[in-house]
């Protein structure tokens, strides 16, 4: 074993609700090993081998295997129910960085960010929980990455309550109880209105990020959704601290911004309001949708910038 808790971006995604978290390991792995187990020193079984990644096809790369525990947990419940039940917080997130730590005052960069909320019926949404939030606990234990969130939540069963600890700009930290939901078994797209973006300018805005905006066109628009409208990033500056953070528009959609440090814009007017008042060094919370981009919810997620000076 080489690694725990890793995340295979490359496989196909068949459910928003799918827990990414292998063992990477360096034992030989050919095309025909999945299934197979994967065993420790002491002769134990700690794996499923599932998958390879590999320049060639063979074994010259790196193996991936579905840990024993949850492979255990899926298994009971298939023999007990004849389904897999499993809880979730409702919430999009990902590992925070050192930008998400500095924004909320941490020192430590520990925790995940909650992005988006799954649904309008999100448990987490119901009980208190934000977009932005750093999540750092979970009934009292250190919240370290992704996969293991995902795993401890879907573990539980659906109607428990759980303790979230998450952490808020200014160092605030909050407890809040949430009680979980079932994850649906069958995930439907809710149709939306549609909006303007209610601007009146028709070309690129230059802004302190380095990036330019534009309002987000009318066909866009009823594409997307009245929930997604809001300033369109055309074009990105090389050397802007938002390089590889925001993604400009090319062959299709580019990033759409629709939160300021939490508060909602949806003109290029309403986004220099909300930028103006963050000085050089600080850190700037975007929330940020592009439907082309694979995202578990969809395509929103948190950008943290630090501004420029």
């Amino acid at each position: 074993m080489s690694a725990k808790g890793r995340n295979l971006l490359g496989l196909p995604i068949e459910s928003q609700y799918r827990i990414m978290d292998f063992i990477q390991t360096d034992a030989v792995i050919n095309p025909g090993n999945s299934g197979g187990p994967l065993v420790n020193t002491r002769g134990q079984v700690i794996g499923i081998n599932s998958a390879i990644a590999s320049e060639t096809g063979t074994y010259m790369g790196y193996g991936f295997a579905i840990p024993a525990n949850l492979a255990k947990t899926v298994s009971a419940q298939l023999i007990a129910d004849g389904r897999v039940r499993r809880a979730i917080l409702g919430v999009s997130i990902r590992e925070a960085d050192e930008n998400d730590a500095a924004y909320v005052g941490q020192k430590e960069i520990r925790g995940v960010v909650v992005q988006d909320f799954s649904s309008a019926d999100s448990p987490a949404k119901a009980a208190g929980l934000e977009v932005g939030d750093l999540i750092t606990e979970l009934d009292g234990q250190p919240v370290s990455y992704v996969a293991q969130l995902q795993q401890t939540v879907g573990f539980r069963k659906p109607g428990e309550t759980v303790n979230v600890t998450v952490v808020r700009p200014g160092g605030v930290k909050k407890v809040i109880r949430v009680k979980l939901a079932e994850a649906p078994s069958d995930v439907q797209l809710a149709s939306r209105s549609q909006d303007t973006t209610g601007d009146t300018e028709n070309h690129p805005h230059a802004t302190k990020l380095g990036i330019e905006l534009e309002p987000l066109a009318q066909d866009a628009a009823a594409q997307v959704g009245a929930d997604h409208v809001g300033p369109h990033v055309t074009d990105v500056e090389v050397d802007s601290p938002a390089r590889d953070q925001l993604f400009p528009a090319g062959n299709g959609f580019g990033d759409i911004i629709t939160r300021v440090n939490g508060a909602r814009v949806r003109t290029v007017k309403e986004f220099d309001d909300a930028i103006r008042g963050v000085e050089a060094g600080q850190v700037v919370s975007l929330q940020v949708y592009n439907p082309q981009v694979p995202q578990p919810n969809g395509g929103s997620r948190v950008v943290r910038i630090r501004m420029p000076d």
